[in-house]
């Protein structure tokens, strides 16, 4: 693949634009645009809106750890009123350890709408996670940017086409740094 002159001026064109809110799945739509009609039918593929995908995720990743942290947090609470606050504490602590060490495998990945949106609602429910430690009095944050948390490397995808595979692995690391910037 060469880029010509006209590609590279479109490049830095896109380039001196702030895309910091631009929302990562639209790559799976620009794909999609991109395939062959006839390859398209032949993958199956097709963009899914995220409202479709969260009912998805919500059901099957989302609700079995929500229901695990809501019984965390009750075990906190009764330990830290009991006067264990390091108890407490190290019970939110082995949860984030146990949702920092949950994988999601979509294997039919497609560009990963679904794992991008997975990544997202489980980093949504790690701040809550993290903000619970803060005021139990964890000396540092335990999911900061570069340190242990949830990420990018926790979610695989499998697909026919090698190359949405790859615009999933790029969809999941542009959502995790727009989460850290």
């Amino acid at each position: 693949f060469r880029l010509g002159r006209g590609g590279i001026a479109e490049l830095l064109a896109a380039a001196e634009h702030d895309w910091g809110l631009v929302e990562p799945a639209i790559f799976g739509g620009l794909l999609e645009q991109a395939l062959d009609p006839e390859e398209r039918a032949r993958l199956g593929a097709h963009y899914t809106p995220r409202a479709y995908v969260e009912r998805l995720v919500i059901e099957t990743v989302i609700v079995p750890l929500r229901e695990d942290w809501r019984a965390v947090v009750g075990a906190a609470q009764q330990a830290r009123d009991a006067g264990q606050p390091r108890q407490a504490l190290a019970l939110v602590e082995t949860f984030h350890d146990r949702l920092c060490g949950t994988r999601v495998l979509d294997p039919s990945c497609g560009t990963g709408n679904f794992l991008h949106v997975a990544q997202d609602l489980m980093k949504r429910l790690e701040g809550e996670v993290l903000e619970t430690a803060a005021e139990l009095g964890a000396a540092e944050r335990l999911g900061g940017f570069g340190a242990r948390g949830v990420g990018p490397w926790q979610f695989h995808g499998l697909d026919a086409n090698p190359r949405a595979v790859r615009i999933a692995d790029l969809m999941l690391w542009i959502g995790y740094l727009q989460w850290h910037l």
